[in-house]
């Protein structure tokens, strides 16, 4: 397979994906459309930026911040894992926090359904 196909397989994947998750702290696709060279996601907007540059800007965080922002976490990948569905990228660049605060848990470029009992080893 040429990686052009391989790319856009891996893509419309992740489209199928985000597809199938309607949760609050999971960024939204709207839409998904192609143009001659690119494959476009129309997402929800996440204007607070990404939990990484958040961590960075304030050095450490207090326990109840961690804790709310840890919590709202869990939540998505519990959901996630209840709709077969493994993230395989979860770090501080991909959580994304909306104006006030919200966590949304974004790029699935490398997520994995999984049939249920399907022992991963990759």
């Amino acid at each position: 397979m040429s990686e052009d196909k391989d790319s856009k397989k891996k893509i419309m994947q992740e489209v199928m994906i985000l597809q199938k998750i309607k949760h609050s702290n999971i960024v939204k696709l709207y839409d998904s459309f192609e143009t001659g060279k690119h494959i476009v996601f129309v997402m929800e907007i996440c204007s607070g930026g990404d939990l990484l540059n958040f961590v960075r800007k304030r050095k450490k965080l207090s326990e109840n911040v961690a804790k709310y922002f840890f919590t709202q976490i869990i939540d998505a990948l519990n959901y996630c894992h209840k709709k077969h569905i493994v993230h395989r990228d979860v770090k501080l660049d991909n959580v994304l926090l909306t104006t006030d605060g919200q966590i949304k848990l974004c790029d699935f470029g490398v997520s994995k359904l999984v049939k249920e009992g399907e022992v991963m080893t990759e």
